[in-house]
């Protein structure tokens, strides 16, 4: 898949919306036409889940938010190797961090709980979730084999696994 965040900043008529990649932020029309892909699969996401339109309705339920950001992966026929399924130009995106700016605060990362529950209002995927009481083994293998397996998503063999804490400071 391919990095892809979203962020609103603002409030009002002084919102800026932006759409990014890990090294290329679509923040004007002229920049959405130079992507990776055949395709901008970044606006063809942000469009897909309005991710516009949910960011300003979080923004605005949240008068204190300085900006709220949304960060994924967007994944599919063409996007690097694997396409987990997806054929003929598909393309699909799943959240992994949601990121609230609070005004004169550290951001706050969401848990992947909270962040699920969240974005589960606005129809937005996220990465699954495996366990949310699990311990680290005392070796690395233990945790080597813990991570292999089949993918949530297709079936297939594993790219990884991440784990967080519950706080969603690590």
């Amino acid at each position: 898949g391919s990095s892809t965040t979203f962020t609103m900043k603002g409030h009002g008529k002084k919102q800026d919306f932006y759409v990014c990649s890990r090294n290329v932020c679509f923040d004007t029309p002229e920049k959405a036409e130079h992507c990776y892909y055949d395709s901008n699969i970044y606006l063809e996401m942000s469009e897909k889940y309005h991710i516009k339109d949910v960011l300003t309705m979080i923004m605005d339920a949240n008068k204190d938010l300085e900006f709220v950001t949304l960060q994924g992966e967007t994944y599919g026929d063409g996007v690097q190797k694997r396409t987990y399924g997806l054929k003929n130009g598909e393309h699909d995106f799943m959240a992994f961090n949601l990121i609230f700016g609070h005004k004169g605060e550290q951001p706050e990362r969401k848990d992947s709980i909270t962040m699920t529950a969240i974005l589960r209002l606005y129809h937005i995927p996220c990465v699954p979730v495996l366990n949310v009481s699990y311990f680290l083994p005392d070796t690395c293998e233990e945790l080597l084999e813990y991570a292999e397996g089949k993918s949530e998503l297709d079936g297939e063999m594993r790219e990884g696994i991440v784990l967080r804490t519950h706080d969603g400071i690590n």
